[in-house]
């Protein structure tokens, strides 16, 4: 799950209107935070999703099937990159 789906998936939600309103609500980072991970084709850390995710789900989305489906990918996508970071510091 790329950062650019996650921003368009909620401004198709209604949950954002800007990009620089979903750097600071969102991913809890300053008002350029989306448009440099962009800018610099990266991605934002895990930390970050996780703070997503935590926003979720302090929301109410029942009946709301896209947002359910968002969720869902966010959290396997959270699970994936815990094992990757898990199986780097083994290493």
């Amino acid at each position: 799950m790329k950062i650019k789906d996650i921003y368009e998936t909620m401004c198709a939600s209604g949950l954002t209107k800007s990009q620089m309103e979903f750097s600071r609500i969102w991913l809890g980072r300053s008002p350029r935070y989306y448009s440099h991970l962009v800018a610099v084709d990266r991605e934002p850390g895990l930390a970050t999703l996780c703070g997503i995710a935590w926003r979720l789900e302090r929301m109410s989305v029942r009946g709301n099937a896209q947002l359910l489906q968002f969720k869902q990918k966010l959290a396997s996508e959270i699970e994936r990159r815990t094992i990757t970071d898990i199986r780097r510091r083994r290493l």
